[in-house]
């Protein structure tokens, strides 16, 4: 069965449709090297070009954040777990939602370190009713979802939202600039 997805790397926005292999979209994507997506629309996010379709290869690596769409897995594999709101910095996106944790979990959420918070879990981590803020040109934009999966190992920053209703639009300005992920090594021979 096909599912929707948008995919975020460090300079592009990547939308198409991909088999679903698992249960679960989170599974499959944390238990594979790489995805492709036939067909997919590729927009560059630092040029502001057109988006281009285009087959595209994707290492999971590669990936930031996943818009995920569909069901959320079968209810009986499901575990009890307390939701914690939270904001992370991941490359050139503020990505915000509610972090499942484990019920009686000891995780130190004061902790602004994503490797501290986040230990132990899979690569790619589930935020529920979830934000992902970015600049297109010289727009912000904010696309919402149900779920969206972020690379943990990727993250720069972690923070408990405080519920004062900030907007994460604020905080890209804060976030290091990102270039083109293109090859930078010089392969003409000059030395």
């Amino acid at each position: 069965m096909p599912v929707e997805i948008v995919v975020f790397t460090a300079d592009r926005r990547i939308r198409g449709f991909i088999p679903l292999a698992d249960d679960r979209l989170t599974d499959m994507l944390n238990s594979v090297p790489r995805i492709v997506i036939r067909g997919a629309e590729v927009q560059d996010l630092l040029e502001g070009s057109a988006p281009r379709i285009v087959d595209s290869i994707i290492a999971v690596g590669s990936i930031v954040a996943v818009v995920a769409s569909g069901r959320r897995g079968l209810e009986g594999r499901r575990r009890r777990t307390e939701a914690r709101p939270v904001k992370l910095g991941v490359v050139r996106y503020v990505i915000s939602g509610s972090l499942h944790m484990p019920a009686g979990s000891s995780v130190d959420l004061q902790s602004t370190d994503p490797t501290v918070v986040l230990a132990g879990r899979d690569v790619l981590v589930p935020l529920t009713e979830a934000t992902i803020t970015y600049e297109f040109g010289d727009q912000t934009v904010d696309e919402t979802a149900e779920t969206i999966l972020v690379n943990r190992t990727h993250a720069t920053w972690i923070e408990v939202d405080d519920g004062d209703g900030g907007n994460d639009a604020d905080l890209i300005a804060d976030r290091p600039k990102v270039y083109h992920a293109a090859m930078a090594k010089d392969f003409t021979g000059a030395s």
